[in-house]
């Protein structure tokens, strides 16, 4: 069991009638259908446009299914599904983590997946025989910590914030930034209250963030993107002002204020992705992201 403490103050928490109760600062935190609450009305209702822009979106995108095997299948895509070939690559990034992260580590792990979607990450890792809390703002049923209901195996599944982890400190071996990072507003905070939780030789996994060698590019594609959604989709899905991407000089600057080395390991997604430089560089195009599996550890 991953150890819970409230998000305010980080004092332990009193579970009773489902309800986990702060022993210092006594907010409330619910149990609804599985899941903890651990967002504050305040914060709440800060996320609350965010949340809806963001699950038009991602539904209309055709994420949701009736089959329970789709979500149990996953990261293995579903042949002619409209998202087959991103979980094509989800599938190879989460090889290279169970060879370059799970694989080094000598027994279970303790590990949070933050941004965990429909939770595909940590029943993965259940199935291996760690001990995984799935974390995320939406708790939708079919594209968010609801979805969780489908799958066979147990694990702590709590709403809550990536700066705000409802986790004692110093309690977990592996925190897993799932295609989440990118959603931060800062990064320094975001990865600062990573390194809280973790405990003493720990690691911080980046996992499916799109990385880019220069910041004007990044920037031009979150402005296509929020272009493309709101012609698509009614709304620019932009309430929420998030980092959007990572750059080198992002990684290196937040590692030289917290502490941290960064280790590399690059998933090979096939010859049509790795010929994409070159063909936006021939098409005089801005340069595409590319995808690396991040890993940090404190410096010596």
């Amino acid at each position: 069991m991953v150890p819970l403490a409230c998000p305010v103050c980080h004092a332990d928490l009193s579970v009773v009638s489902d309800v986990a109760r702060c022993s210092s600062c006594a907010h409330d935190y619910p149990v609804v259908d599985g899941t903890g609450r651990f967002l504050p009305p305040d914060r709440a209702a800060a996320f609350a446009a965010f949340l809806h822009d963001y699950t038009t979106v991602r539904l209309a995108e055709g994420r949701a299914s009736g089959d329970p095997d789709v979500f149990r299948r996953l990261p293995e895509p579903t042949a002619g599904s409209p998202l087959e070939a991103q979980w094509r690559m989800r599938a190879r990034t989460w090889a290279v983590v169970q060879r370059r992260v799970l694989g080094v580590s000598s027994g279970p792990l303790r590990v949070l997946d933050v941004g965990a979607g429909v939770g595909w990450l940590s029943n993965r890792l259940t199935e291996l025989g760690h001990v995984a809390a799935a974390i995320d703002l939406t708790v939708d049923p079919d594209d968010g910590l609801g979805a969780c209901r489908h799958y066979s195996r147990e694990f702590v599944r709590l709403q809550a914030e990536m700066d705000a982890l409802p986790v004692a400190d110093a309690s977990v071996d592996l925190v897993i930034f799932n295609a989440s990072l990118h959603y931060s507003t800062d990064l320094e905070r975001t990865l600062g209250e990573a390194l809280r939780v973790l405990a003493p030789g720990g690691r911080v996994v980046v996992m499916d963030s799109p990385i880019y060698r220069r910041a004007a590019d990044g920037e031009s594609m979150i402005a296509e993107r929020h272009a493309d959604f709101e012609r698509r989709f009614g709304t620019r899905s932009d309430s929420v002002p998030s980092i959007g991407f990572l750059t080198p000089e992002m990684l290196a600057t937040v590692a030289a204020a917290l502490g941290l080395t960064w280790s590399r390991h690059r998933p090979w997604y096939g010859w049509r992705w790795a010929w994409k430089p070159w063909r936006a560089r021939l098409r005089r195009r801005r340069a595409p992201s590319r995808f690396e599996l991040l890993v940090a550890r404190r410096a010596a």
